[in-house]
């Protein structure tokens, strides 16, 4: 239970399934049954929900309770470039399929490869030094699969859960595939809770890592007698790493593999080199 809870995979996996679902309840609830409704109208509803969702999932992963400013950020983005992936498939790939004598399927993977790529976009935006390009590309790849495993579906709730959930586990593989250096962190539940001892991992690269107890930090950690709401930031910058102590003022660099801790957390810098 520990490595499910620890694996990015399985959080985008849910929640880009749960993002789906919803997909498919708005789609019901609006009646969509026209061409231009199901398939501009409903793709925006996939791409904001699935994108919503993932954002979420972002969230729950770094021990944040809710985001609501990526939340809306990410529904915002899916929304729109799922209607205009939409539109694009409606207005020119289905026409397009026909004239090379094509079938109708092809216009189909058109449509949910740029909702995939519209939801990448949207997850890029939420999660710490996640490429814009990788995370478009893996939400693009997404959604082709996704497309293809609807095929094997009898229901349109089951065959858009499925979907959210390939575009979810392709951004979340691309991402631990292409980066250089990340943090492993083991947070340590404070209190009586019912949470978990648990490590997640966070990408390093252009924008610093902030680790607080504020709701904007990228980690949430515990809050510390006598430290604001901001403790500290990781960045790394032409290949070297740097600890900001925000608590101290001090900045030091970190070699790969070296542990130091920050509230209730265990943090190991990991290299690819």
């Amino acid at each position: 239970m520990k490595r499910l809870l620890s694996d990015k995979r399985v959080y985008f996996a849910v929640f880009g399934a749960i993002g789906g679902l919803l997909s498919a309840v708005l789609y019901d609830f609006f009646g969509l049954d026209s061409a231009f409704g199901s398939w501009v109208i409903g793709t925006g509803f996939d791409g904001m929900c699935i994108a919503a969702m993932l954002a979420f999932g972002q969230a729950r992963y770094v021990g944040k309770s809710f985001d609501m400013r990526s939340f809306k950020k990410a529904m915002m983005i899916g929304g729109i470039g799922g209607l205009i992936g939409g539109f694009v498939a409606l207005q020119f790939g289905f026409p397009l399929a026909r004239l090379f004598g094509g079938a109708v399927d092809a216009g189909r993977f058109l449509g949910w490869s740029l909702g995939g790529t519209a939801v990448g976009f949207a997850v890029s935006r939420v999660v710490p030094n996640l490429k814009r390009k990788t995370a478009c590309i893996a939400g693009a790849g997404g959604g082709l699969a996704g497309c293809a495993l609807m095929y094997l579906m009898h229901a349109m709730a089951a065959g858009t859960a499925t979907t959210g959930a390939a575009i979810g586990v392709a951004i979340a593989l691309a991402e631990s595939a292409f980066r250089q250096a990340w943090l492993d962190v083991t947070i340590r539940p404070k209190g009586l809770t019912l949470e978990k001892e648990r490590t997640v991992t966070v990408t390093l690269g252009d924008k610093p890592v902030l680790f607080g107890c504020a709701g904007d930090a990228d980690v949430k950690l515990a809050e510390m007698a006598g430290a604001k709401s901001h403790f500290a930031t990781v960045s790394l910058s032409s290949g070297k790493i740097t600890l900001h102590d925000m608590i101290s003022g001090t900045i030091r660099p970190l070699a790969i593999d070296e542990s130091f801790d920050i509230s209730n957390a265990q943090i190991v810098v990991r290299s690819r080199n």
